[in-house]
């Protein structure tokens, strides 16, 4: 499955409003399989973690997901999305961003 520049700027759009309190750095959003064959959206969140904090507001980051599935279904699809949040320093280690 290739994900489409309309999904990818759909999400990026939804991650960006749901932490417009934070730096995110980065959003990918990759297509994959899940170990039951059924298609999920890899997506990746990549944030600069503040001073003093580790993470996000751990709420926010629990519904997000939520969120992105709402948008998906009106975009007439059905693939489960996977997040994960990375920080910045953890993404280029992982080569999600570039140095």
């Amino acid at each position: 499955m290739v994900v489409s520049d309309e999904v990818k700027s759909a999400i990026t759009t939804i991650v960006k409003e749901r932490f417009s309190d934070a730096k995110i750095t980065s959003v990918t959003v990759a297509a994959g399989e899940a170990s039951d064959g059924d298609p999920i959206l890899n997506v990746y969140v990549v944030f600069e973690p503040e001073k003093g904090k580790e993470t996000l507001d751990g709420a926010k980051m629990s519904g997000l997901p939520r969120r992105i599935m709402g948008k998906l279904s009106e975009l007439d699809m059905d693939v489960f999305p996977l997040v994960s949040f990375v920080s910045s320093k953890d993404a280029k280690k992982l080569k999600l961003e570039a140095a």
